[in-house]
């Protein structure tokens, strides 16, 4: 016992370098040392970590970048539009607002527009006027008389219904309006005779129109050379009449 105890000894102090020294042979011994790669782990990832969180941070600024080129580019487009404006304001030429150039044709055309306008106006109430219908009228009656005589003249045949329809579409009259109007024209401008009777009844009857209608024409004419005349044409017909 005497030589284990003295071939092995107990553990003397530890020195630093982790031996022990063993009396009197010495023994390597593995000392426990604390962990010491723990710490580089976590640095390796907190690094990782933070690269992780950087990347991140790199693509948004990168994104950021991207989305700042947008107004960048409408800074240019605006730059270049305001410089064609004032291009274009350098540039010499006619301008419109500015130049009296406008106002000078504007009377003008302002003094032709009113002087139609006053034309147009007069001239509605010229034709719309009771004056120019009369005249129209008159026109048409001196048409209508005037080529009766001439069919008359070419003979009786010659005055049918057919002529007496286009000579309607010609005067706007109707058919009582013609034989109305050549019976009074005449009366005042013809001679009486024995011939103007027989035109009368032969326009009558190529007329086409009924009795009731032709003592109608009559009565009106009559009545008319009343208010025209007077009463006293009719008295002296009576009285011619009588004897």
């Amino acid at each position: 016992m005497a030589t284990t105890t003295t071939l092995f000894h107990p553990l003397s102090v530890p020195i630093a370098g982790g031996r022990v020294r063993r009396c009197p042979l010495t023994l390597l011994a593995p000392t426990r040392t604390a962990p010491r790669r723990s710490t580089p782990l976590l640095v390796a990832r907190a690094k990782r970590t933070n690269n992780s969180s950087a990347a991140p941070k790199r693509e948004a600024d990168e994104e950021v970048e991207v989305e700042e080129e947008l107004p960048w580019i409408q800074d240019k487009a605006l730059d270049l539009v305001e410089f064609t404006g004032t291009v274009t304001q350098a540039i010499p030429g006619p301008r419109v607002g500015s130049s009296p150039v406008p106002w000078l044709l504007a009377v003008p055309l302002a003094y032709v527009g009113v002087s139609f306008a006053l034309a147009a106006v007069r001239t509605f109430r010229r034709f719309t006027s009771p004056r120019t219908q009369k005249k129209k009228r008159v026109t048409k009656n001196i048409f209508l008389l005037k080529s009766l005589d001439e069919l008359f003249q070419k003979g009786r045949e010659a005055v049918d219904f057919p002529a007496l329809q286009e000579l309607m579409q010609k005067t706007g009259f109707d058919m009582d309006d013609v034989v109305r109007k050549y019976i009074r024209y005449t009366l005042n401008e013809k001679q009486f005779n024995p011939d103007v009777v027989v035109d009368l009844i032969h326009l009558r009857k190529a007329s086409m129109l009924e009795d009731n209608e032709v003592a109608e024409i009559l009565n009106e004419i009559s009545r008319r050379i009343v208010r025209e005349k007077g009463i006293f044409i009719l008295l002296v017909l009576v009285l011619l009449d009588n004897t």
